[in-house]
């Protein structure tokens, strides 16, 4: 009676409501180092998610590791499949700080043949992905990575069940967390990107330039249709000759600019002045210009490969990305779609930032409850073996 009273007390003293947890909360975030080398989704997801958490009432910031003592905060939320994360889980498990993972990751045998690399390399992973998906505890630096952090935070069901698959993570240690975009697309008008660059009515592939991205085989399929397409993104560090035969494969009708600042009103801008959207990828989880554009309802023609229909649905168009005809047709049929107003409705609805941060802060307190719950009957079995002591003593 006396371990259970101690133990009820306890719990009152810890029992805040679940808005007063998150006011207190103090949460880091961090990606691989490189990450702002050549920023994309994984990146936009890191930085909004923390504005979004802050909106909630979250102390959640970029982690800066020469200033910030990890013991300082609550939470460390990593994002990316990167080896470089180990050393950072040890530095948060040694000071007693839980760690969560957006994997941002997507496992497909059909994705790892078909993308360019050299055939050798090609064989290696297909290999290793045929291994792993019999094996689902065989050893791997990414298999060591999911089993190391408190919780994952896939971005789809589909990934989730990759998680399960692939590396024999248990169900009770995913929370699924929808990718979002920001509210201020859906009120984006062309008048800007019109005024800046003197095209509209065009076909917009929007991402960094690099072969995942699939900006070459896309260029192929459009080759002839004297379609207007603006590529917009800069080149992945160390995959500029891959930009370079985009560049070769152009037609006279498209054209290159540099990435723009995801708060930039050009970026919104660009959307509405598109006819479509295309993103026909190895694959996305799922994209985040296209949820950005599907704000707008713009029409959208994006890769099978990857969650984006767990988010679309029937209201977009999905194409293999070997796919060349498949993706010229799908591309033509957008060209001349109206806007799509139940797309643009079924986003606003349930892939706000706002929505994602909910699910994002919930998934901290789901840590910090087990974390919280393991403490302390970690700390009962100690009580009960210091009045233990003296009955085994006599016995």
């Amino acid at each position: 009676m006396k371990l259970l009273g101690r133990k009820l007390e306890r719990l009152k003293e810890r029992a805040p409501e679940p808005e007063a947890r998150g006011r207190s909360l103090r949460v880091l975030l961090a990606g691989k180092l490189t990450a702002f080398a050549a920023p994309g989704g994984g990146e936009v997801q890191m930085a909004t998610t923390a504005g979004a958490l802050r909106e909630l009432g979250v102390s959640a910031r970029m982690w800066r590791p020469w200033e910030d003592d990890l013991a300082q905060c609550d939470c460390l939320h990593l994002f990316g499949t990167a080896p470089g994360h180990f050393e950072v889980i040890d530095a948060a498990q040694r000071a007693g700080i839980p760690v969560v993972l957006s994997p941002i990751a997507w496992y497909d045998l059909r994705s790892l043949w078909h993308e360019p690399r050299p055939l050798p390399r090609r064989l290696a992973g297909c290999g290793k992905f045929v291994l792993r998906a019999m094996a689902p505890r065989m050893p791997s630096w990414r298999r060591r990575l999911y089993q190391s952090v408190d919780l994952l935070l896939p971005n789809s069901q589909a990934e989730a069940r990759q998680l399960r698959a692939h590396f024999g993570v248990p169900p009770e240690r995913i929370h699924v967390v929808p990718n979002g975009a920001d509210e201020r697309f859906a009120a984006a008008t062309p008048d800007a990107f019109v005024e800046a660059y003197g095209i509209r009515d065009f076909v917009l592939y929007a991402g960094r330039i690099e072969p995942r991205k699939n900006q070459l085989n896309f260029l192929r399929a459009m080759e002839g249709t004297n379609v207007p397409i603006v590529i917009l993104g800069d080149a992945v560090p160390g995959h500029e000759a891959y930009a370079e035969r985009c560049r070769r494969m152009a037609g006279p009708r498209v054209r290159f600019l540099a990435r723009l600042e995801y708060d930039d009103p050009l970026l919104a801008s660009a959307y509405a002045a598109c006819r479509c959207l295309a993103l026909t990828s190895w694959f996305e989880t799922p994209g985040l210009v296209a949820l950005e554009a599907a704000m707008l309802g713009t029409p959208l023609v994006l890769t099978n490969r990857g969650c984006a229909s767990e988010y679309f649905g029937p209201l977009a168009q999905y194409v293999a990305p070997t796919d060349l005809a498949g993706i010229r047709a799908a591309v033509m049929r957008a060209m001349w779609s109206p806007c799509n107003v139940a797309l643009s409705e079924r986003v606003r609805r349930d892939y706000s930032w706002s929505a994602a941060a909910q699910a994002t802060l919930s998934a901290y307190e789901k840590v910090l409850e087990n974390r919280s719950a393991k403490n302390e009957s970690m700390d009962d079995e100690a009580e009960a073996a210091h009045y233990m002591t003296p009955l085994a003593k006599a016995s």
